[in-house]
């Protein structure tokens, strides 16, 4: 990433956060020496000279999954043990809100950067989702995301889809969807270091990148989960390969350690599933690591030590745990839930003088983005206009239904909602372009896709075969039973 953009990506996030109109009104605001952003926060005095150490604040979140206005019902909630020992549901999530919680978090703090874990986008709600995720981009492009990993869902559209919302352009088939604006794609990268091309063995994607202010370095290799090709469309996989995730981030971390680059950070969309739903559980009781267990635990164990830190996802669940790396020592693995409910705040004390991070000063904790705090307007804004845009399509029947479709709240062994929702997906699967299935099965639970409500699939699906151009067509009889 050049130093062009960072500056420019630094200027904005002051303005964001301090509310100014100007920069000659932000500058007057500012203490004398406030200026010269290269002091940071670092220990010891320095007198003139820059310190030792400085600490770099990792802001992080994962799985967004599209969800621009605040996600409704329990899927909109996060679980917060209380003193007691009772567990309080606390509404969350909304990018009006993350946005502000994101810029309140960075001010005072220098060296600050942004991470996501993957599945930013796809299985996302009617308003994203029916412009192919353009407007998560955009909004994920002003809150000045630095960095990204590739989920699962960044494949569910094909490579080609996915190098668009990296590099812009108007769709191929809707074409631009504002007259006289074409789409510029994500300001910041989409790394896929463990997925490569069939035909030429070359990474799709960046397999990673560095973060540079005033000396500090920290690289980041973002990978999605090996497992991509058995969780989405063989045509969205379609000449692809998927790589284990520890070799892969053990091969770039040596290429970035050769190049100089000693502090490094994991992104990778695979997780874990810790003993308790609550954000604020203690996966480090009795001892680092004991109360998570799933795959991202054998991923970090085996991942080198020199890699810092691993902002993980893929499962939806909270946590911020320390995990043992091949040497024994205790490295941060953090996920912060799903739907921009929770951001992930990690500080990473930087050396100047070795440039790699002092993994015993790494602290981090996971927080709510409340719904109690003010909506950022430039948020409020694009979803105002984006609605604006979808009313045509999001006000118009989709389906019929001639009795409610119960869901979770059904006491049937086979919820009725479910077996729509198999349906469907058996009917849009069957094409060949899109995997030729002949088999649909929808568990009950959250291993369904996970964390998703009946009603999010539902939703998802709709969002999926309706398009600015040619909604979902009405069914051939009065009752929904395989939708079209």
């Amino acid at each position: 990433m050049s130093a062009t953009p960072q500056k420019n990506r630094s200027a904005r996030r002051m303005l964001a956060a301090a509310g100014l109109a100007t920069v000659g009104a932000l500058v007057a605001a500012m203490p004398a020496g406030a200026h010269d952003r290269g002091n940071g926060h670092g220990h010891g005095h320095g007198h003139g000279h820059k310190p030792r150490t400085v600490d770099v604040q990792l802001l992080s979140f994962n799985d967004l999954h599209g969800n621009l206005e605040p996600p409704a019902g329990s899927a909109g909630n996060v679980s917060e043990t209380q003193p007691d020992g009772t567990v309080k549901a606390i509404p969350a999530g909304g990018v009006e809100y993350l946005a502000t919680s994101l810029r309140t978090a960075r001010k005072g703090n220098p060296y600050s950067v942004t991470a996501a874990g993957g599945d930013m986008v796809g299985a996302s709600p009617l308003l994203s989702g029916l412009f192919h995720d353009e407007p998560t981009i955009e909004a994920l492009n002003k809150i000045d995301l630095d960095v990204s990993a590739v989920g699962n869902h960044e494949f569910d559209e094909g490579a080609t889809e996915l190098a668009r919302l990296q590099n812009g352009g108007c769709h191929p088939v809707e074409g631009c969807y504002e007259k006289g604006k074409k789409f510029k794609g994500a300001d910041f990268p989409y790394l896929a270091a463990n997925v490569t091309k069939e035909k030429t063995g070359k990474p799709l994607l960046k397999p990673y990148t560095v973060w540079k202010k005033n000396g500090v370095k920290i690289g980041f290799i973002g990978v999605t989960l090996e497992g991509t090709p058995d969780i989405v469309t063989a045509n969205g996989v379609k000449g692809l390969e998927f790589h284990d995730e520890v070799k892969t981030i053990n091969k770039y971390a040596k290429e970035l350690d050769r190049k100089g680059v000693k502090s490094i950070v994991a992104l990778i969309h695979e997780g874990g599933a810790p003993a308790s739903t609550s954000y604020n559980y203690d996966c480090d009781s009795p001892g680092a690591g004991d109360g998570i267990s799933g795959p991202i635990v054998d991923i970090a164990k085996g991942i080198t030590p020199k890699v810092d830190a691993l902002v993980t996802g893929h499962t939806h669940q909270a946590y911020v745990c320390t995990v043992p790396d091949p040497a024994g020592k205790p490295r941060m693995v953090t996920s912060a839930s799903s739907f921009g409910k929770l951001y992930t705040d990690t500080t990473l004390t930087y050396d100047r003088r070795t440039n790699d991070i002092v993994r015993t000063s790494v602290k981090s904790a996971n927080h709510v983005v409340t719904r109690d705090q003010p909506k950022a307007t430039d948020m409020t804004r694009l979803i105002e206009r984006w609605n604006k845009l979808a009313a045509p399509i999001a006000n118009r029947p989709q389906g019929w239904i001639s009795a409610d479709i119960n869901g979770r709240g059904s006491t049937a062994p086979e919820k009725p909602l479910g077996n729509v929702i198999a349906d469907a997906q058996l009917e849009g699967l069957a094409p060949a372009d899109k995997g030729g299935d002949g088999f649909a099965a929808l568990g009950q639970g959250t291993n369904k896709l996970v964390g998703a409500s009946d009603l999010d699939l539902f939703n998802a699906y709709l969002a999926a075969h309706s398009t600015a151009s040619a909604p979902l067509a009405p069914p051939a009889t009065d009752r929904i039973t395989v939708i079209q």
